[in-house]
């Protein structure tokens, strides 16, 4: 992994941000909503933005046969709600500017297209699948319409927030759950393009780091802070509204930096209201450089008391006493940032696996809160429950400990199935209020945990959930608040945990987490295109199996564990096939791959296979032949050995073959390389006989 210093060479583009999104902003503008689905037949929300000014004339063509005109009232959410009477991939048009037509738009001209479904020709999994993602689409068109001043400060604001005291918590988790959706920055300077990306993920990305504070690190007794920056001491950045909770909102200022897959872009848009403006757009700093600057923060930050506490967090930075609560995000800044490819001070993992970390987790699976008082000390355990079960197994993946196999790992699970349906009397209850029996379903912070812990693990079932996490889903669908009316979409009944006044924004963002693919970050979207999915060619005999292996990194490549990827035979005779992942339930592991397994049977020919995560990001097509190996050199299996064989066996290069009948195998030595070319470029037009 480079460091900081290596990649001034791509951030030294510099500068020319702010001036491309003033440009971009002064011209006008109008947007559609991002592409999704709808259910033919009932009514839900189609909606734009214009940046041209209230009053003027629009005209909207849904795509069904039906239209609808008026004049613009609110240019930050110009909203209708629509029945589409017809199924189908339709385009809707929206046209705004004086004398507005579709067709023949002489005004600006924005085009979507939408996904209608009859849900009376859908089986059972599939209108189950299409509800989840119209639960996620509504869910995430509420943090458009419930911004602060989202009318007043359309277009031209370069921040944004939502109501509350925890502002700064809501902005950090809102953005991190449209970056997990797909809705990500480009990795570079040039402005974004989309209503999600360019006015909700910039404009609270620029809040949260507008809102981060200086502090000098100084180096620790278990070591120096000050990683890829000047010299210690050195500038750290902490999000804090006060000084009692800066060990948990720095944490969560880093997740939507690390989630971003955007570390190479400049800060271009705001000075650092709170450093003074020393670590924003005056030093031209880069997500990266600011978010490297946070985790230092965060390892200073780390406890120094020689106690059971050592190596953990509290809720304020360089206190004595580890939080059980708070190192749910101490982990997840962590887990991100790795993932991410930020360097984490080679110290905390050592200290938090070898002090806190093993203090704070019990025999029986259980994570205390407070370890100096807990199962560490011999006391009794200390405030166990469902939420800090999730977050121990969280703590477990940090230090180490990975899969089932692990003895600690299989007592975290279980500590989590104990809690599934009703949780022990002797547990805390009042995380999210004791009238939560079991502070799971409807607990936010409990949800939030058991989903990242397990999905971090690889786990699919539970003996009290045979699909855990299909639970979560349908739990989260059926309490959506109104999500077909103009300003629904939210999770009212969600808790977020006992205390403090959070508002409805903060557990609709973890309900858009948990809705999310990815356990911890979306992986680089062009490195997923383009190499993401492998072997990118292979031949093997009829009715044998094939394996292809997806591989989930950041653009620095820094494997990502924890994302759920699907695989889809596109097309060739085994179009639709289904198979087997490993690791189980088709979840990334530790080294960011997961393998799919599937049967030839149907016989020869050429399939295409491609791996996704979630609806948005798409691997690169591989392509698989399979022939009657009685020919050498055939690779494509047609019964001529032509120069697409050639291709074939060029592409293949360096690879094992699949045994001693591979037709690319020309020579016979179990390896694919450039003498197989040459033995079959001798035999070019044979058409039977083995050579």
């Amino acid at each position: 992994m480079s460091s900081l210093c290596d990649r001034k060479r791509v951030w030294g583009l510099g500068s020319l941000a702010l001036v491309l999104l003033m440009a971009a902003s002064a011209s006008a503008e109008t947007l559609l909503m991002p592409k999704r689905d709808f259910k033919m037949g009932t009514a839900d929300i189609v909606w734009g933005v214009t940046t041209q000014a209230n009053g003027t004339a629009y005209v909207i063509d849904f795509g069904d046969g039906s239209q609808s005109s008026g004049n613009v009232s609110d240019r930050s959410y110009i909203f209708f709600s629509h029945s589409f009477p017809i199924s189908g991939v339709l385009n809707v048009q929206l046209c705004v500017g004086p004398g507005a037509a579709i067709p023949g738009c002489t005004g600006e001209l924005a085009t979507v297209t939408v996904n209608v479904f009859n849900t009376a020709s859908l089986s059972a999994s599939e209108l189950r699948g299409l509800n989840i993602n119209i639960a996620i689409e509504d869910g995430l068109r509420y943090f458009w319409t419930s911004q602060t001043n989202r009318a007043t400060n359309f277009p031209n604001g370069v921040t944004t927030n939502w109501p509350g005291s925890y502002s700064r918590v809501v902005a950090a988790l809102a953005a991190l759950a449209f970056e997990n959706h797909g809705y990500l920055l480009p990795n570079n300077d040039s402005a974004p393009v989309g209503v999600y990306q360019k006015y909700i993920v910039r404009r609270a990305l620029n809040y949260v780091i507008d809102e981060l504070q200086t502090a000098t690190l100084t180096v620790q007794t278990a070591g120096d802070p000050c990683v890829n920056v000047e010299a210690a001491p050195c500038i750290g950045l902490f999000q804090s509204f006060d000084a009692t909770y800066s060990g948990y909102e720095t944490s969560i200022a880093a997740l939507p930096l690390a989630g971003s897959a955007a570390l190479s872009r400049h800060v271009a848009e705001i000075a650092g209201t709170r450093t003074g403006g020393l670590y924003a757009k005056n030093n031209n700093l880069t997500y990266g450089q600011v978010l490297q600057r946070v985790i230092n923060a965060q390892a200073w930050g780390q406890i120094d008391t020689a106690n059971q506490s050592r190596g953990g967090w509290g809720y304020t930075l360089n206190t004595s006493l580890s939080d059980g609560s708070t190192l749910g995000w101490n982990m997840l800044a962590l887990l991100d940032s790795e993932a991410a490819g930020i360097t984490v001070p080679a110290f905390v993992k050592t200290e938090y696996t070898n002090f806190a970390g093993a203090n704070h987790q019990n025999a029986d699976g259980t994570f205390d809160y407070n370890p100096n008082t807990g199962q560490a000390t011999g006391g009794p355990s200390t405030y166990i429950n469902m939420a800090r079960s999730g977050i121990g197994l969280q703590s477990l993946f940090y230090r180490g400990h990975i899969g089932t196999g692990d003895a600690a790992v299989a007592a975290g699970v279980g500590a989590v199935n104990t809690r599934w349906v009703t949780s022990p009397n002797t547990d805390y209850l009042d995380t999210c209020g004791s009238n939560v029996n079991t502070n799971n379903k409807g607990c936010g912070y409990a949800m939030f945990n058991v989903f990242k812990g397990l999905k971090l693990h690889g786990v699919t079932s539970l003996p009290a959930a045979a699909d855990w996490y299909a639970e979560y889903q349908d739990y989260l669908v059926t309490t959506q608040t109104s999500p077909t009316s103009s300003g629904g979409g939210n999770w009212g009944s969600l808790l977020w945990s006992c205390c403090g006044s959070m508002p409805t924004q903060g557990p609709s963002a973890l309900a858009e987490l948990i809705l999310a693919p990815v356990a911890l970050v979306q992986p680089d979207p062009t490195l997923f295109s383009t190499v993401g999915l492998t072997p990118f060619t292979d031949t093997n005999p009829v009715g044998t199996d094939h394996t292809v292996t997806a591989l989930v990194q950041s653009s620095n490549n820094a494997p990502i564990p924890g994302a759920t990827v699907g695989f889809t035979v596109l097309s060739g005779p085994n179009a639709g096939a289904s198979g087997t992942c490993a690791p189980v339930g088709c979840v990334s592991g530790a080294d960011g791959k997961v393998s799919f397994t599937y049967h030839d049977s149907n016989g020869a020919g050429h399939d295409t296979i491609q791996a996704n995560i979630g609806a948005a990001l798409k691997s690169n097509i591989v392509d698989k032949f399979w022939i009657v190996p009685t020919l050498k050199c055939d690779a494509d299996g047609n019964g001529t050995v032509q120069q697409a064989d050639l291709v074939i066996i060029r592409n293949a290069n360096g690879t094992v073959a699949s045994g001693p009948t591979d037709p690319r195998d020309g020579n016979g030595d179990g390896v694919i390389n450039v003498l197989d070319v040459r033995y079959c470029q001798l035999r070019l037009g044979q058409t039977s006989g083995v050579q």
